[in-house]
């Protein structure tokens, strides 16, 4: 299988005050275009750290990143952008919508930042709330769905572009059983469809 990513001996380390705080060491990894893996670990431990690395959010302060056959180092901040903006679709535990907007704007919010025009914006972001069954509930607000709606807009957001690589930090950490393993089942589905899940 292709190498979508590569780390290798991943250094991280936080300033707490005066304090060094080592949260990565050594970590090695491969992910395959089309995986589906879940990184474990206790509280603390650093998954958290180490998706903002995988996703641009933060840089290692030591080791190889190799993202889709280029060293993370090769690529300029304009490049990192894109990629975070194109080939990068993020989900995060606490949701991240914006509450005075619609579940469609939330969704269309990527698509605005990628240049996409406005008639193929309003399609794609509502073909990617229909994949997670929630056409029904494209004019309402964050404030006025559930838990496990929020996640799915959420995830019709992350969708929107089709990246090739899905982000998901905890993304059933809020959520009830039921609506936790409905998440599972959309990634899943995605998953076959030859994204990669992380």
């Amino acid at each position: 299988m292709e190498k979508l990513i590569e780390l290798k001996s991943i250094y991280k380390t936080y300033l707490l005050g005066k304090e060094k705080i080592s949260v990565l060491r050594d970590i090695n990894l491969v992910i395959h275009r089309g995986d589906f893996l879940a990184i474990t670990g206790a509280s603390g431990s650093g998954k958290s750290t180490l998706m903002n690395i995988l996703g641009f959010l933060d840089a290692p302060d030591s080791g190889s990143y190799v993202f889709d056959g280029a060293p993370y180092h090769n690529y300029s901040g304009a490049e990192v952008s894109k990629i975070r903006g194109e080939k990068i679709g993020f989900i995060f535990q606490g949701f991240l919508l914006l509450p005075n907007l619609t579940a469609l704007q939330n969704v269309e919010l990527p698509l605005i930042y990628n240049h996409v025009r406005r008639k193929d914006r309003r399609r794609m972001a509502l073909a990617a709330l229909r994949r997670v069954g929630l056409e029904d509930r494209i004019d309402h607000k964050p404030s006025q769905l559930s838990g496990g709606q929020k996640q799915r807009v959420a995830i019709a957001r992350a969708i929107a572009l089709s990246p090739p690589l899905i982000l998901a930090d905890e993304p059933t950490g809020n959520l009830d059983p039921r609506a936790g393993d409905e998440v599972i089942r959309y990634l899943t589905e995605l998953n076959q469809t030859g994204t990669t899940v992380v």
